[in-house]
This record gives structure tokens, C-alpha cells and sequence, in this order.
């Protein structure tokens, strides 16, 4: 107890915020964090959690308590009015995640993407379980071999999981396109679909042979439980999906969004009363995906959605990451014990070598790298649901160290995760330059501080004139906004071969280069369909037959400005990049849209300093 004004003695837990107060202050404090993320250049989503862990114990600090099971229960119900606006985070974050699995482009590197999962999630399963085996069998006192096998095995189908949240927000945060981005969220959307479906079935077989002690009986069949929580979730989001994408073919962008997130509340609201009031209930997470993946693939031109959603989520999604933090359990840390660590070590290390393995065997390492396993390791919302639901349905001391290890590897997963992220992207080349210029604070940025450009703006408002600030930046050239990660297609490649490099790739515009890597055309898309309808001519044509000799390039340090000038000239969204004037060796290509943002920034920037 503290004392209050004029003598009155408070309670402890009274003084806790309530959620407006609480909301306000996370959001506040996700502010600050993000930038202090950017400036030490780290994701965003970094500042973000750990902003949300700062209000944490920030609040406990002014209580002047620790994190007890009462402080931590009082702390979780300001928070309970809250879960909608997480459960709507969440349910966007997924249902963009299954609109990757768009089945014209999975038919194109579905063969690829299936060795890759292969090896990366079943690595995962086999180190993971290896490891918490080993290291079980050292702490299992009395415990039975086999119920420690069971939590070795329950704790490796989780470490497959991948956190679509953060991995999806870095993504986007630095705009990375090209074929590892697309990879890395197709696996994220692998690896949580099969972990779900896994573990049910897992959890009900060990609870069935008797595997798990204390798990807590249904007057139900525990097959009726995990139909409808593997296939039946998948078939209700296909309804969902399907439902969704007739009235968004009907209805303005504006009130299909309106529906979409509507529809999300409902179904995250809806998982948890089911559950309580009828004792049964969907999987929110594989229903969400299921949904987005339905509507990527059948809705008439689902991108016009793209753009306002994403405009809508921002805000969303920051709230999300920052109530992340907010419930991460950094007191888990300390009980993490040896289980713990086996299982971190084991799961980065199945992860990375699981998916070299796999890029090896798809003969994508020129495409792909060898490091993109780094890419998969942040681990959240999955994992703490499998954890929810263990604690709920196995009363052991195993399920309560489940819970442990799995909340305190979030705390690690999802710090570290983001970090390389950024950095697998960005040496692959799927990063603009001016991307990463602008959140080191260089690049395009106008010279003087905020204060001084106010100050400007305050001079001209009551007609003191403009002040002009001399900047010393040089202009933004296009190897300063060029994707260097780029398809190239051989010019001997058969026809067959240009239309699987089509498929498998997000441009619409593709080199060909000879043996001696010299651009020798451009093959646009529009140019492909005559010859797509001929099945005659397509066996005898190869890339050359097809490229347009003449296509511009530009030199990778000729300014944006006469870029577009290159743009207007012709009907293009991309031009290669070429090392200077005179050369045929691509370095990259640069598109049209991303010229266009480049020069808006540069020139809101020239106005805010006067020019």
C-alpha cells in the first residue's frame, strides 16, 4: 500500500489504467519506440515490442510491485476490452498472408516452394525434438520416457510455425519485392498451416494412448474436435472467402473493406465464445489464411482491395505489435532453464540448415541463397495459441514447462527474428537503396531539423516569404531506387522455360541475357499472349524470338528525373538498369511506381525547405 492525498490509502492494483487510458498509452509509447528503432536502423517491429514490454514494467515499477500471479492477472484484465483490436491485427495479418497462395503462382513454383518446406520444417521437427528429448531426459526425475517423448514431439511441431506478423511488417516496412520475399511469406503460410493441423493431431493421438498424463476428458469425440479444428476450419474460411468475394465483385472498395473487417472481429471474437458457450470451436488463425487464400484466387481483381486495406491496417497493426510486447512474459526468461535453450539453439540451427538443404535439392541457390531459414524464425501468435490451448487441456507439470519455454522463445524469437529479416532481404537485393537511405535518415531527406523546417513554415504563413535551405544531396539517381535481386532469362531458354520465369515472378518485364550475361532484349508480357494460344509456334520460338531489341535501358547513375523522362517515352512499367552509359551488363531494374514515389518525397521535401 502507498499513501494518497490528504491520508487516503489506495490500492495497488486500483491504480492499474483502465483500457483507454491503457490503449493510449501503448500506442504513445509504440511512437517513441519506433523511433528510436529507426534510429539505430532496426525493423520498426523491434521498437514496437519492446515498447510495449517498457509500458509493462513501467507500470509495475510505479506500483512498486513485481509481476505476481495477482499484478499479472489485474495487468490481463485492463487489457481484455483490448482483444478485438488485436484479433482484427491479427486477422489482416493473415489473410494477407494467404493471399500469397495464389494458385497461378503456386502452380509455377509450387515444386520448389514444396522442397524447401520440406526440408526447412522437417529439420525444424527433427532438431527441436532430438534436442528437447535429450535435454528432457536429463530433468525427467520420475517422469515416464514416453510422456517426455510426447513434450519433445508436442514442442518440435510448434518450432515449425513462423510468425506471419512481424514478417509480414518488415516485409513491407522496407518494401521488399522479389522472389525470396515471395518465399518467405509462402513458406510462413506453409509452415503455420501444417504446424496447426500437426499438433491437433499429435496432442489427440498422445492423448489417446495415454501418452499424456492428466489431459482433461471430453464428452465429446476428440476426432469431432480436431475435424473442426483442422478441416473444418480450412472449409469454413473457403465459405468465408468465397462469400467475401461475391459481395466485393457487387459493392464499392469501401464497404467491402468495411465488410472484411467486420468479418474479422466476428471470427476472432467468435473462436473464444463458441469455445466457452458451446464447448466447440474453428481455429481463427488456419480460418483467416484459408479465407485470404480464397479470395486472392477467385475474387474479380482483388488487388483494388490492396491499397486501402493497407492504408486502414497501419495503424492496426502497430497497435498489435505493441500489446504484443505488452503481454510478452520476459519472467518466463528466468525459469527457461536447459529445455529452454535446447529448444532455441535447436530450432535457429533446423531452420537454417532444414532450408539450405531444400534450396539445394530445388537447384534454387543462385535465386534464393543459402541463408533464408534466418529468415523464418520469428515465432509468435501460433505458439502462444498452442500454449493456450496445452495449459487449458494437459493438467501436468510438462504443460506448464511447455508454456515456459514456449512464451520465453517468443521474447527471443521476436526481437532477433525481424533483424534478419532486414538482412536477408536487403543482401538479396530486394531492397531499394532509397528504401534504407530513408531510414538511416539520408538519402532523399531535406537538409535542417524539424524545428527549423516548422520554423519556415511559420514565416511564410504570416508572409515573412519563403527561406530557402541549401542542401547539400546530390539528386537520386537509378541505382538509388533499383531492385538489384532481378530474373534474368537466358536467350536460348525454350518457350516453356520463359513462361515457368513468368509465372514464378512478380514483374511484368523481363531481360534476356546471352551467355556473356549482355542484355539482348526485353520480353514483355503483353508481347507473350499472341504466341501463349499457338501451341506450334511456342515449341519452335526460344527468349531471343520474343525480346524486344530495342527496348530502353537505363544507366545506373542517370537521375529519376530523366528516368521518368525514359518512361514517358515508352509503354513500360520497368526498364533494366544498366552499370553506365554504353553498357548491356543489367545490374537491375527499376519501376515505374517506385520512380514516381521517389520523385513525390523529393520534391514534399524541396517545399518543406523552401525550395
Amino acid at each position: 500500500m502507498i499513501p494518497g492525498l490528504l491520508g487516503y490509502v489506495p490500492d495497488i492494483l486500483a491504480l492499474v489504467p483502465g483500457p483507454g487510458l491503457l490503449f493510449g498509452l501503448l500506442l504513445g509509447a509504440a511512437i517513441l519506440g519506433g523511433y528510436v528503432a529507426h534510429a539505430f536502423r532496426v525493423p520498426r517491429v523491434v521498437g514496437y515490442l519492446f515498447s510495449g514490454a517498457a509500458v509493462k514494467l513501467g507500470l509495475l515499477f510505479a506500483l512498486g510491485t513485481s509481476e505476481n500471479a495477482e499484478t499479472s492477472a489485474r495487468l490481463a484484465d485492463a487489457f481484455v476490452p483490448l482483444k478485438a483490436i488485436k484479433d482484427l491485427g491479427l486477422g489482416i495479418i493473415l489473410f494477407s498472408i494467404g493471399r500469397v497462395f495464389e494458385v497461378r503462382h503456386l502452380r509455377a513454383i509450387g515444386s520448389r516452394l514444396s522442397k524447401i518446406s520440406i526440408g526447412e520444417a522437417g529439420a525444424s521437427l527433427v532438431f527441436v525434438f532430438v534436442g528437447v528429448f535429450l535435454a528432457g531426459l536429463v530433468i525427467r526425475g520420475e517422469t515416464a520416457v514416453a510422456t517426455v517423448a510426447a513434450f519433445a514431439a508436442l514442442l518440435a511441431i510448434g518450432s515449425m510455425a513462423t510468425a506471419p506478423a512481424a514478417t509480414l511488417f518488415v516485409l513491407r516496412e522496407y518494401d521488399a519485392k522479389g522472389s525470396v520475399s515471395d518465399t518467405i511469406l509462402s513458406l510462413t503460410g506453409l509452415n503455420n498451416i501444417a504446424c496447426i493441423i500437426l499438433f491437433y493431431l499429435a496432442f489427440t493421438l498422445f492423448a489417446m494412448t495415454g501418452l499424456l498424463d492428466g489431459v482433461v476428458e471430453s464428452q465429446r469425440s476428440v476426432w469431432l474436435d480436431l475435424a473442426v479444428a483442422t478441416i473444418g476450419s480450412a472449409a469454413f474460411g473457403v465459405v468465408i472467402g468465397f462469400s467475401v468475394s461475391v459481395i466485393h465483385a457487387k459493392l464499392h472498395q469501401n464497404d467491402t473493406l468495411l465488410i472484411l473487417v467486420a468479418t474479422l472481429i466476428v471470427l476472432g471474437a467468435g473462436e473464444g465464445w463458441l469455445r466457452d458457450n458451446h464447448g466447440l470451436s474453428y481455429n481463427f488463425l488456419l480460418t483467416a489464411i484459408f479465407f485470404g487464400a480464397t479470395f486472392a484466387n477467385i475474387a474479380i481483381d482483388p488487388d483494388r482491395l490492396e491499397e486501402p486495406l493497407q492504408l486502414v491496417s497501419r495503424p492496426i497493426l502497430i497497435g498489435f505489435f505493441v500489446m504484443a510486447g505488452y503481454q510478452l512474459h520476459l519472467s518466463d526468461l528466468k525459469d527457461f532453464q536447459l529445455v529452454g535453450v535446447a529448444y532455441v539453439v535447436c530450432r535457429i540451427a533446423g531452420k537454417a540448415v532444414g532450408a539450405r538443404w531444400g534450396i539445394r535439392r530445388s537447384g534454387s541457390v543462385d535465386e534464393l541463397g543459402s541463408t533464408l531459414g534466418l529468415a523464418l524464425l520469428c515465432q509468435a501468435a501460433v505458439i502462444i495459441g498452442l500454449a493456450d490451448f496445452v495449459e487449458k487441456q494437459w493438467d501436468n507439470e510438462w504443460a506448464r514447462r511447455f508454456v515456459t519455454v514456449a512464451l520465453g522463445s517468443v521474447v527471443i524469437f521476436e526481437v532477433c527474428g525481424p533483424l534478419l529479416i532486414k538482412w536477408i532481404v536487403k543482401e538479396a537485393g530486394e531492397v531499394k537503396a532509397v528504401t534504407l537511405l530513408r531510414r538511416s535518415g539520408g538519402g532523399s531527406e531535406s537538409g535542417g531539423s524539424i524545428l527549423a523546417l516548422t520554423w519556415q513554415a511559420l514565416r511564410r504563413t504570416v508572409g515573412l516569404g519563403p527561406v530557402v535551405t541549401q542542401t547539400s544531396d546530390g539528386p537520386l539517381c537509378a541505382k538509388d531506387v533499383m531492385r538489384t535481386n532481378i530474373q534474368t532469362i537466358r536467350s536460348n531458354a525454350d518457350f516453356t522455360s520463359v513462361l515457368h520465369s513468368v509465372e514464378a515472378s512478380r514483374f511484368n518485364h523481363f531481360p534476356v541475357i546471352d551467355e556473356a550475361q549482355q542484355l539482348v532484349g526485353v520480353i514483355h508480357f503483353r508481347d507473350l499472349r499472341d504466341v501463349i494460344f499457338d501451341p506450334l509456334l511456342s515449341k519452335l520460338i526460344t527468349a531471343v524470338d520474343v525480346a524486344d531489341e530495342s527496348s530502353n535501358t537505363v544507366p545506373a547513375d542517370m537521375t529519376i528525373e530523366d528516368v521518368m523522362s525514359e518512361f514517358r517515352g515508352g509503354d513500360v512499367g520497368s526498364l533494366p538498369v544498366v552499370e553506365g552509359e554504353g553498357s548491356r551488363k543489367v545490374v537491375g531494374i527499376i519501376e515505374q511506381r517506385d520512380v514516381l514515389r521517389a520523385l513525390h518525397d523529393q520534391r514534399s521535401s524541396g517545399v518543406a525547405s523552401g525550395k
